[in-house]
């Protein structure tokens, strides 16, 4: 067999990813003749075929996935070279970049990454944009993993994990106290700073607000739950925010809890791509967290 091209198995590997010679010209910014004769001179100096060939669609047979496999660990290790040689510390840190959407609370960032912030195997970098533009990075390699307050279905290549739900409530400043009674009718006429309509937050609570007939007086609405906070501890507003997002806030008195949405939970997701260099490296990170909130339920529960 001849000396491995590794621009050909690069190639190769990208068309695998993505599922198809189209969508690889598009990563790589190459025609499609140029691909498809690269595809073909890997595929004789292997002196195999690489993919099932089936009206126009390519599936990698046997052998081909385990070339993908092993292509996989190489750029994998290539790209933590990269990473490492740019890095002017001594440590070998592996990058992993994770796109948030803005309406997830901020401690929950904090604990889902603090192993992260701890560790000096890797480098961790956070970029907050709505939750299409995120998907778009993941899809161009840019991100290796997404945390939102929904799944993504749209497409079989991702993996959406349900990190598990936080329970939702009114809060206020001392001056929203007499919403305690009668609650969840005392919220009809409050001024009320709500989530926009892009995740499923805001869609959980209008459909709270529409079961029990009531309809606040909505001042705005904005994607980030650390601004809600903010202004419903000036005291302009009664906010209703996932109960770790205000716990702080009610202990040191700035606001307090009004009532909570029975039946009504957040819920934190991880989306991943089925196929990808970090994969392994994002899962572990799912696991990690999983492992630890489930402890964390286990002693709060036992106090």
């Amino acid at each position: 067999m001849s000396r491995l091209n590794y621009n050909q198995l690069y190639y190769f590997y990208v068309i695998a990813s993505e599922g198809s010679i189209k969508a690889a010209c598009n990563r790589l910014h190459l025609t499609q003749p140029t691909l498809s004769i690269q595809l073909k001179t890997l595929e004789e100096s292997l002196g195999r075929p690489l993919f099932e060939r089936q009206h126009r669609k390519l599936s990698l047979n046997s052998y081909g996935l385990e070339v993908f496999k092993r292509a996989e660990s190489i750029f994998v290790i290539g790209d933590e070279m990269i990473a490492s040689l740019s890095n002017s510390k001594t440590t070998l840190r592996t990058g992993i970049r994770i796109g948030t959407v803005p309406s997830l609370p901020t401690s929950f960032l904090h604990d889902f990454t603090l192993e992260l912030w701890k560790t000096e195997a890797h480098s961790t970098h956070l970029t907050h944009a709505p939750l299409s533009d995120l998907v778009d990075s993941l899809d161009d390699d840019k991100l290796d993993l997404i945390l939102s307050d929904m799944p993504y279905q749209k497409s079989k290549r991702y993996q959406s994990v349900n990190l598990g739900g936080q329970k939702l409530i009114a809060v206020g400043t001392q001056k929203f106290k007499n919403c305690r009674k009668d609650f969840p009718q005392s919220l009809m006429g409050k001024p009320y700073l709500g989530f926009q309509k892009s995740g499923s937050i805001q869609s959980d609570i209008d459909f709270f607000f529409k079961t029990n007939k009531i309809i606040p007086d909505l001042i705005g609405s904005v994607d980030d739950a650390s601004f809600i906070r903010l202004v419903a501890e000036k005291g302009f507003c009664v906010a209703i925010l996932p109960e770790q997002s205000v716990s702080e806030s009610i202990k040191n008195k700035r606001l307090i809890k009004i009532g909570e949405l029975s039946g009504v939970q957040s819920s934190c997701w991880a989306i991943m791509s089925t196929i990808g260099s970090k994969k392994t490296l994002t899962r572990n990170l799912i696991n990690t967290y999983m492992l630890g909130s489930k402890k964390t339920l286990s002693k709060t529960i036992k106090q």
